[in-house]
């Protein structure tokens, strides 16, 4: 026990010391690692054209320089044509000082009355009394160090050199002026770092498009030795997920930025307002750039454009119509367009995307809030295939990280009935009510049974989960006949239904006799709290066509068995069919066991246990087949 403890504890303290290094590795060696990281998203976006150029008999390299080229250029075209746009927008806005003092006087008389003005005296006067305050207290507290000093309060040499009226004069801070060489290593420095950074980038790109079959391969043989499967499957999936993040991200951006600019120019030629068509382009163009900047991007370029606007527009009818119309745009495209386009192309969650979002800006400035979502994908597709890595698609990965049956069953044990029986519910919505039996409220059961037999569960908290079923179950009954006022009609032979052994198995019974009810058959399940000798009774005053005898895992066999033999003994003609629901282990030598004993037929799910009674009871009564249940019926729907 303490030697296992120990181990985990120094494994938890490999993987922070692991975390903390690999956290200053990226730091330390941001400015390659930076490069590297956009040079292989841009590979990411220009694969497909090279591909589609290779399938059509082009040869690789010219087929990567073909795009590459067209790429630079384009790029190279935009930024001349938004480059002079700029230069113009600049020289323009002398012209609109008017309509920025007038808005400005607008803005500022707003404040001058009201409850602004009130506020801004208020704090004023406030802050003017405690900086006087602040001012005499430090007067007091010098006269005081000086006295305590020298026993008198003496001047000090400034003030005997002072003459009277006049106050020592402070010696003034002279700021020297920067040499050339300096300014140009400040101008220089920073722009040929950039270019140097842009050239290595462009090179990376080149190689990795040319050589990216070599450089997946020896990937695989670095990282996928012994499981080569695996690391192609990561490798192929982290691929197709980006490439198509980014490529979708691309499309809806550059719609977002036609669409604005269209709009613009449109207004701008119908208005006759210049400085709406004249710039639409150069908007439009600037939000779709800054779409790629996750959270901030949107609000950066609707503050640029509607802050020109309000400077530019006469009134302010103008500006705020503009702003809907952003909004209106910017809201249909990230509630629509992105939902339908994406769908789960990357696999991470929202919440983990804003978290990875601060972590690499953080770590890398506002590049790596632009690649933080790629990297994080990476992360994901690394944790869903590489077992140390797990951790990282339960943390950042979308996919739900319980299963329905397991989140109700804590629920239960946590005592919270509300969140769920809104569980069963939104299940039942997607799903046919024999699913909320078999997936949900069976499979609950039993992890009840397992974790009661094992310790785990207390009888308290058993008893408290068996009953929370059972509520959702009569719930679901409840509903179903409110719902569906005509119920197949119930034909003449009826089932009766025996406990194996506890309440479990009796809800699981009732369970399956909701299911016969939708086939127009009956089920009469026996409490659990009856002895053998009172079940024994109940089957001589009924005498049912047929005995199912419920049963959940573990344990509980034995009386099974013993429950099974005596009914044979009294009514050895009885058909009898044994539901051992969720056994998993040795399944041939239980049923084997249980056949032994007298058993007609076993079944291991709710469903193949009502296709084996319904022949049964059709054979005892002499009745045609069931009548078609409504789909709806059946799907809860």
């Amino acid at each position: 026990m303490g030697n296992s403890f120990a181990t985990k504890s120094s494994n938890s303290l490999f993987v922070l010391f692991g975390v903390v290094l690999v956290t200053a590795c990226l730091y330390w060696a941001r400015q390659v690692l930076i490069p590297v990281a956009l040079a292989i998203l841009l590979t990411f976006i220009l694969t497909p054209a090279v591909s589609s150029l290779q399938r059509r008999g082009l040869g690789r390299i010219p087929s990567v320089l073909v795009v590459v080229l067209l790429a630079l250029m384009l790029l190279g075209g935009l930024g001349y044509f938004f480059s002079q746009q700029i230069t113009t927008l600049a020289a323009d806005l002398p012209k609109y000082k008017g309509e920025i003092s007038n808005k400005f006087h607008v803005l500022l008389g707003a404040t001058e009355g009201g409850f602004l003005k009130q506020t801004r005296e208020t704090f004023g006067e406030i802050s003017q009394k405690a900086a006087q305050k602040s001012e005499n207290k430090k007067e007091i507290d010098q006269k005081e160090n000086k006295l305590e000093e020298t026993g008198s309060e003496k001047p000090t040499d400034e003030e005997k050199e002072a003459k009277p009226g006049e106050t020592p004069e402070k010696p003034l801070y002279v700021q020297s002026t920067p040499s050339g060489w300096k300014w140009m290593g400040d101008v220089i420095g920073p722009a040929a770092e950039a270019l140097a950074d842009a050239f290595l980038i462009l090179v990376l790109v080149v190689f990795m498009l040319v050589q990216r079959e070599n450089i997946r391969n020896r990937m695989v043989r670095l990282l996928g030795h012994g499981r080569l499967i695996v690391t192609t499957q990561a490798f192929d999936e982290g691929a197709q997920r980006i490439s198509r993040y980014l490529l979708m991200l691309l499309f809806i951006n550059t719609i977002v930025g036609l669409t604005l600019a269209a709009g613009l120019f449109s207004a701008g030629l119908l208005a006759g307002h210049r400085q709406l068509w004249q710039y639409a382009f150069l908007w439009g163009f600037l939000a779709a750039a800054l779409r790629f900047v996750p959270y901030l991007g949107t609000w950066i370029a609707a503050a640029l454009m509607i802050g020109f606007y309000i400077a530019t527009l006469p009134g302010w009818g103008w500006p705020l119509g503009i702003l809907a119309f952003f909004a209106t745009v910017e809201l249909t495209a990230a509630n629509v367009g992105e939902p339908l386009l994406f769908g789960h192309s990357t696999g991470v969650s929202p919440l983990a995307l804003l978290l990875a979002a601060a972590f690499w800006t953080w770590l890398w400035g506002p590049l790596g809030l632009i690649l933080s979502t790629p990297l994080t994908v990476i992360l994901v597709v690394a944790g869903k295939y590489v077992p140390e890595l797990h951790f990282f698609e339960v943390l950042f990965g979308d996919e739900p990280v319980l299963s329905t049956d397991v989140t109700f069953y804590q629920r239960l044990v946590a005592h919270d009935l509300d969140e769920a029986a809104d569980l069963v519910e939104d299940y039942l919505r997607d799903h046919s009510l024999e699913a909320v039996y078999s997936d949900v409220l069976l499979p609950t059961l039993l992890h009840a049974k397992r974790d009661h037999n094992s310790g785990e569960l207390e009888e308290e908290n058993y008893e408290f989960v068996v009953q929370g079923v059972r509520d959702n179950e009569e719930n679901l009954a409840s509903a179903l006949s409110e719902q569906f006022k005509v119920a197949p009609e119930a034909k003449k032979a009826i089932a009766a239904g025996y406990p194996g052994l506890d309440t479990a198995d009796e809800m699981a019974l009732r369970m399956l006799g909701q299911l016969m009810r939708l086939a127009g058959y009956t089920l009469e399940v026996v409490s659990a709290d009856k002895l053998t000798a009172e079940v024994i009774g109940h089957l001589e005053e009924e005498v049912p066509a047929l005995v199912v005898i419920g049963s959940l895992p573990p344990g509980g066999l034995a009386h099974v068995r013993y429950l099974c033999k005596r009914i044979r003994q009294r009514a050895p003609e009885l058909k009898i069919l044994v539901g051992r629901w969720g056994e998993r282990s040795k399944i041939e030598s239980v049923e084997s066991r249980l056949l032994a004993v007298g058993a007609d037929k076993v079944a291991w799910t709710l469903q193949d246990s009502l296709d084996q009674i319904v022949p049964l009871l059709q054979a005892a009564s002499n009745a045609t087949p069931a009548e078609a249940v409504r789909p709806e019926l059946v799907t809860g729907r």
